[in-house]
């Protein structure tokens, strides 16, 4: 297999604790094009390893290339009245708009207290060590003209740079 294949897979992803998180079955099963940053990196790396249909693994994804370390910092604090959602209880994840481009953010209530809640902004998985089982149902090749999603981000970059732009405190 290589970059740019296009893989059809069954999988069941557990805890350490054996808790399943996710899952995709022959029925229902999951299927992406390597390169494209469609999946955690851990995971399209040990499935990069595998080499024809068929094929099966069980392999751990440690957390920095998963869902990255659980930040203890990373929570917020609003107001109850901001809150675009009625039905407000602790444990229940909500979509915020982020501060910074209004794009919808999960955010999961940890508690309400004097009519302001407080949210955890980190990923659920976030800080885990994910266990994943895989079997791999279909290969297809990649196309001879196959572009990963890192390679059109740096060719964007050196283009945006050619033609004036991102160069930040050198332009005057």
């Amino acid at each position: 297999m290589q970059l740019g294949s296009t893989v059809t897979l069954t999988y069941t992803g557990k805890l350490e604790d054996g808790t399943v998180f996710g899952y995709a079955t022959e029925n229902e099963p999951m299927k992406f094009q390597t390169g494209m940053d469609m999946t955690i990196d851990g995971f399209e790396k040990a499935v990069l390893e595998m080499n024809e249909a068929g094929e099966k693994k069980t392999f751990v994804v440690d957390e920095y290339d998963a869902y990255g370390e659980y930040l203890e910092g990373h929570v917020a604090k609003i107001p109850l009245e901001q809150i675009p959602v009625t039905d407000v209880k602790v444990g229940k994840r909500i979509m915020l708009a982020s501060g910074e481009d209004g794009s919808p953010m999960p955010a999961t209530v940890l508690g309400i207290e004097e009519g302001v809640v407080t949210f955890d902004l980190n990923h659920p998985l976030a800080g885990k060590s994910l266990t994943f089982e895989v079997e791999l149902l279909e290969i297809e090749e990649a196309p001879e003209d196959f572009v990963s999603a890192a390679e059109k981000a740096q060719h964007l970059k050196e283009q945006s740079k050619l033609l004036g732009g991102d160069q930040g405190e050198d332009f005057r």
